[in-house]
């Protein structure tokens, strides 16, 4: 073990353990990792849980996202092994219509659609990919307690974790946290988060999915009396999302299950075989949405990405894509840091900074969007309105206007082209 001294350099035959650590096995902590060990640096991934099943979590890869992974070499492989689906639309039911609000079909060349793969297949798949290369280290059921610093307990240079009941230290020359909304890391670094205000939550059911089913889009919101439906193509089922108002949770205990199975079975009756399976409201996973800003994503040694240094609304399921593009744009800033075992910490200082500079901008335009968006949502919830507003009808005669939004929509997740040292690999 090492101390991280002299303006972050080893002192002569000191070294570090590994040269970043990344805590946290989501989409961009995964796809981080990817990169970083594929580009040549030392990378220990960190995953508190013992499996990467991420059930009622983001999914919808974007085109860009999937232009990204070709680039890399990885989309078609991706695609060709992994069971999926994909929606080249995104629909909006309401008073009986279907409208199409976002057309997908022109913002890529290569993947017009939003892919639906769940974590539980996309994570491993990228794990796996790390472990082609021998910098790479994956070490699941891992839960960090606290970070390590330098000398005067200034920098981070490092993790405390438990594994198997032994507490073991790591030391890095940087720290990713890229665990997730209730990020353990970001309150161990003194990080001053701020709720942006949400009006929604969401509970999620899933039920089977069958060959008779309807064709839906596969990203579709529905609009029923005093309620909001999301449907959501999951290959083998379909994830059901009931929107309601923040909070709302405790109303809907208290109205019983019932309203919940009314809603879908009037709305989409060829569901009502498979909903008599939800009985009870504890059935019904609550994800609270919000939409959260930190002061800043770094410390000195320590830098928060994804829903970590941003949480972000399901709607329009970008969280995703943000995250695996804060992934590549980190890669791509510390990549040189950490390949020069003499690069100081103010290099790597810079490095996150720029990360942030990068990132920052894209991302509280995707935040102001979704505060937007479920305003809006929350305000026809409160009315208990089922007609579509007027900017539906204008979709609807104007196509056009739906695929200028999809490319539109697609054109702000900005993923950043991997350095030469990762596509050399």
């Amino acid at each position: 073990m090492t101390t991280d001294h002299g303006g972050g350099r080893p002192r002569a035959g000191e070294a570090y353990d590994t040269g970043c650590v990344v805590v946290g096995g989501g989409p961009g902590g995964v796809v981080l990792a990817y990169l970083l060990a594929r580009g040549g640096a030392r990378v220990t991934l960190l995953e508190s849980h013992g499996d990467f099943n991420r059930r009622f979590r983001g999914d919808s890869i974007a085109p860009a996202v999937l232009d990204y992974l070709h680039t890399l070499g990885l989309a078609d492989e991706m695609l060709e092994t992994l069971p999926h689906t994909v929606a080249g639309e995104f629909v909006w039911r309401a008073g009986g219509r279907a409208y199409v609000l976002a057309d997908y079909r022109r913002a890529s060349r290569r993947y017009p659609y939003y892919a639906l793969i769940p974590q539980a297949r996309f994570l491993p798949f990228m794990a796996e990919k790390a472990a082609a290369y021998p910098g790479f280290e994956l070490r699941m059921g891992a839960r960090v307690g606290r970070l390590l610093r330098d000398g005067d307990g200034g920098r981070v240079n490092g993790v405390a974790y438990t594994e198997g009941g032994v507490t073991r230290e790591l030391r890095a020359r940087v720290v990713v946290a890229a665990d997730g909304r209730n990020s353990k890391l970001r309150g161990l670094g003194g990080f001053t988060a701020t709720e942006l205000g949400a009006g929604l939550d969401v509970l999620w059911y899933a039920v089977p999915r069958t060959p008779e089913d309807p064709p839906l889009s596969g990203l579709q919101l529905v609009t029923a009396p005093g309620a909001l439906l999301a449907v959501l193509n999951q290959d083998t089922s379909w994830q059901l999302g009931y929107l309601i108002a923040a909070g709302g949770h405790g109303r809907v205990r208290e109205r019983g299950v019932g309203a919940v199975v009314e809603a879908f079975t009037r709305e989409l009756p060829w569901l009502r075989d498979r909903l008599f399976s939800l009985t009870d409201v504890n059935q019904l996973t609550l994800l609270p949405v919000r939409i959260t800003t930190v002061d800043t994503w770094y410390r000195p040694g320590l830098l928060l990405i994804g829903d970590a240094a941003h949480v972000i609304s399901p709607v329009g399921g970008n969280g995703i894509n943000l995250a695996i593009a804060d992934a590549a744009a980190t890669a791509n800033a510390l990549l040189p840091c950490l390949l020069d075992p003499a690069s100081p910490a103010a290099a790597l200082d810079a490095a996150c900074r720029e990360v942030e500079a990068v990132r920052r901008p894209p991302t509280d335009r995707e935040q102001r969007s979704q505060r937007r968006a479920e305003r809006a949502a929350a305000a026809r919830l409160a009315k208990g309105t089922t007609a579509p507003p007027f900017v539906f009808r204008l979709f609807d005669r104007v196509p056009a206007l739906a695929t200028l939004n999809g490319r539109q929509n697609a054109s702000l997740i900005r993923v950043p082209s991997p350095r030469s040292e990762i596509l050399r690999a």
